[in-house]
């Protein structure tokens, strides 16, 4: 049953990863806080969790790696457009997509139809915040 749900939610676009409340972070002049303390989604190595709306052009992904880093990205495949996935356990992230498009966490694409590199966001940790450059 799971392998036809997970087919249906390529089919149409649909990730694992959840949207970060609103309230958990803040947009001004190009730099994202979020309030890593108040994040579940991040409190555990190999989380992950989008940011989308309150201005932001378009949705970013934020990881924490299973070595204690975070990574920011575009949160939207160089193919169709959908949103991508990080895959806990593994370097990589996937568009949610049928085609599973893949990229590094450099951006860069490893496979799939994608047609080019996804950006990559400066990070910094910033007292109890992580602090993200656009």
């Amino acid at each position: 049953m799971s392998g036809i749900i997970g087919i249906f939610k390529a089919l149409v676009g649909k990730c694992e990863t959840k949207e970060l409340a609103p309230g958990l972070w803040s947009l001004e002049n190009g730099v994202v806080r979020v309030k890593l303390g108040e994040v579940t989604d991040l409190a555990v190595k190999g989380g992950a969790v989008y940011l989308q709306g309150k201005g932001l052009e378009i949705p970013i992904l934020i990881v924490r790696t299973e070595d204690d880093r975070y990574f920011a990205f575009n949160n939207k495949c160089t193919h169709g457009g959908r949103k991508i996935d990080h895959v806990p356990g593994e370097s990589r992230l996937r568009c949610c997509s049928i085609g599973h498009s893949t990229y590094d966490y450099d951006g860069n694409v490893i496979k799939g139809m994608a047609k080019g590199p996804i950006a990559k966001y400066e990070t910094e940790i910033s007292g109890a915040d992580l602090i993200v450059r656009l």
